[in-house]
């Protein structure tokens, strides 16, 4: 998109430039003091008024084409700021030898990876806390999922009332805000 604005902001450019040699050869016919150019001049004159309302609207195109060139000059500017924060989230050690682009493609694995390993070792923490309060429980059993007897219903209830507990555990979890 930036490239056809440049692209456009060029042609007209380009346009407006012969243009403005056309309206200086016109002028410079009419500054003779040949009594033809007066001739010319009249004859002319719708011709250089044509030029010259399209130089206006060539100028007026240029302005629009600038400001939105700007705009979205801009807006890649904070794209890039964007990418910049997620690719930091997630960077590894190689990642000075990649391109910001080839560590934004990577970025969506990276973040799965990263709450897959964060989620593991909550999980562990919580059950770690389980297995310290109840150390005869068994939970290998919780790897296999519901029971076969468990209604979807009756597993619901269980998690609305496990949320509680799960807030304040994850609250002792989260690092303490900075002041």
């Amino acid at each position: 998109m930036v490239f056809f604005s440049f692209f456009c902001v060029l042609r007209v450019v380009f346009f407006c430039s012969h243009i403005f040699l056309a309206l200086t050869e016109l002028k410079s016919l009419l500054s003779r003091k040949d009594n033809g150019v007066t001739n010319i001049m009249y004859r002319h004159a719708d011709v250089v008024e044509k030029l010259t309302k399209i130089k206006a609207d060539a100028d007026k195109q240029t302005v629009s084409d600038m400001k939105q060139i700007r705009e979205l000059s801009q807006q890649l500017a904070d794209l890039e700021v964007a990418a910049r924060v997620v690719v930091d989230m997630v960077e590894d050690e190689g990642a000075a030898e990649k391109s910001r682009l080839e560590r934004l493609r990577e970025a969506p694995q990276r973040l799965s990876s990263f709450f897959s390993d964060t989620s593991r070792e909550y999980l562990a923490h919580e059950l770690g806390l389980v297995k310290f309060f109840l150390p005869s429980a068994t939970l290998s059993p919780i790897g296999d999922g519901v029971a076969v007897g468990c209604s979807e219903k009756q597993f619901s209830e269980y998690v609305v009332e496990m949320k509680p507990i799960a807030d304040k555990v994850i609250s002792g979890l989260e690092p303490a805000p900075e002041s």
